[in-house]
């Protein structure tokens, strides 16, 4: 664990009364202070700590609780810390005994199911036309693992008495409450109806819907911190424990709670980045025909915290990033050197990870990279993931629909202004790269703050003939592997 930098002391202008989110992420996992207007005071990060299992890999709980106990301890010090909110992905569960202890270890999705429970998993899921739900590989839906652990140990099975979504989970470490909320399940898991608003078959079938905790609102308070907590973060006991969200929707909920004509442009579909790069083309009234959606391409019907269907699509973006560049994700890249690589025809080809995305079943390759340096290489990961991001884009939205980015590459000058260059409407990036932060702060404050409007900044394509050019010659690239 990395050491914790210190925390700046407490001036005039410390609100009083701060919100911390608790973002526990695949790769990285954050503690930050925000107060009701949106303004992010302090964070600190850690690398998500793994462990292994005989089984599978697991998330090491514990050692990461601790940590977040830690912090807390010393961001109490400096702010007054009256709510605490949990985001997480929504690939991942907790089996609780009656007592609530964890029946066996928090499974990391991207751990391999053996192929014969898979097999017969696959024989029992929902149609998609149920749960808009595509077949995802490892345990990426999230059925698919609690139908691993039912049928391998019955017995094992038997002692779970509550199954709890991740970012409840840390409502539940936190405040000793036991609930369930609909964007942690409304999110490929296979275990949601949208156009019911209730369990799938799967989970009414199999007996798992009994054994959810109730549904809250992500916003509400599920209970207060426990005592024994309060006594040594040296925290009020009154202090608020939400309810919390899936991670993804936490960065939608910011857009969609205060969109107004403030902003100067219509409601937005948006690409949030990350490990997982995701479109979300929220609006819709009631969930799309099966059929306009293209599941075995990874499109998908996520649930917003208002309890709405918004059409997704996804890819591992930034594991992708990650594996061109050999890691060198810090390398600054010119636009310059972006055209210069569009110019060469060096082409990354789909996909790199084995996680589903628009481009199942393909193994990712490099061609033509002449000139290899870090630079070149990062520059032709963000032409690759611009064009995926791209692609996943127009099989939910038209392409002049304006488009909001998100997260870390909201920030990153070239992707962006490719992104603007692909599409034929406006593009926007968050002055903060940090919206799922903002957006489970802006859950925190909502019974008792309006949230405050998202500041958009309009961007300004360049390369377009030349990368208009490079896509045409890529997508034939693609039809003809």
């Amino acid at each position: 664990m990395p050491i914790t930098p210190a925390v700046p002391a407490a001036s005039a202008d410390t609100p009083l009364d701060t919100c911390v989110v608790f973002d526990v992420g695949k790769t990285n996992t954050k503690a930050s202070i925000i107060n009701a207007d949106g303004q992010i005071l302090y964070r600190v990060q850690t690398a998500t700590p793994y462990l292994h299992t005989r089984l599978y890999a697991a998330m090491d709980v514990d050692t990461l609780f601790d940590w977040f106990i830690a912090q807390l301890k010393i961001l109490g010090t400096s702010y007054p810390i009256g709510r605490i909110i949990s985001v997480a992905h929504g690939a991942a569960c907790a089996l609780l005994d009656a007592d609530g202890k964890l029946v066996q270890p928090v499974q990391d999705y991207e751990s391999s199911i053996p192929l014969p429970y898979l097999n017969a998993y696959r024989d029992i899921r929902p149609d998609f036309a149920e749960t808009l739900s595509p077949l995802l590989p490892n345990g990426l839906n999230l059925g698919a693992q609690i139908f691993w652990h039912a049928r391998r140990d019955p017995k094992l099975f038997e002692k779970v008495r509550y199954i709890v979504p991740y970012a409840q989970y840390w409502t539940w470490r936190l405040s000793g409450v036991l609930c369930s909320e609909v964007t942690s399940l409304g999110c490929h898991t296979d275990l949601w109806n949208p156009n019911a608003a209730t369990f799938s078959s799967l989970a009414l079938t199999e007996g798992w819907a009994e054994r959810f905790p109730p549904m809250r609102k992500a916003w509400e308070t599920a209970g207060h911190l426990r005592p024994e907590l309060a006594a040594i973060t040296g925290l009020s006991e009154k202090t608020c424990i939400c309810v919390g969200l899936h991670d993804s929707n936490a960065a939608l909920a910011l857009i969609i709670a205060r969109h107004s004509d403030k902003t100067g442009i219509d409601l937005p579909v948006i690409l949030t980045t990350g490990t997982w790069y995701v479109a979300m083309a929220p609006g819709a009234e009631t969930p799309p025909p099966p059929e306009d959606l293209n599941a075995a391409r990874d499109c998908l019907i996520n649930i917003d915290v208002f309890g709405h269907a918004v059409p997704c699509a996804r890819f591992m973006g930034g594991r992708a990033l990650d594996l061109i560049t050999n890691g060198a994700l810090d390398t600054d890249v010119s636009l310059d050197t972006v055209r210069e690589v569009i110019l060469s025809g060096a082409m990354a080809l789909p996909s790199f990870v084995d996680a589903g995305g628009p481009f199942p079943g393909r193994r990712g390759e490099i061609r033509g990279l002449q000139s290899d340096s870090p630079e070149t290489r990062m520059a032709l990961g963000l032409i690759y993931v611009a064009l995926i991001s791209t692609v996943s884009l127009e099989m939910i939205t038209p392409s002049d629909r304006p488009l909001l980015i998100e997260g870390p590459a909201a920030h990153n000058t070239a992707f962006c202004t490719l992104m603007a260059a692909l599409r034929s409407g406006d593009v926007f990036f968050c002055e903060s790269s940090s919206g799922v932060t903002r957006g489970a702060g802006a859950m925190a404050f909502l019974n008792d703050h309006t949230p405050p409007p998202p500041t958009y900044h309009r961007v300004e394509p360049h390369l377009i003939t030349e990368i208009s050019q490079y896509r045409a010659n890529w997508l034939t690239a693609l039809q003809s592997r």
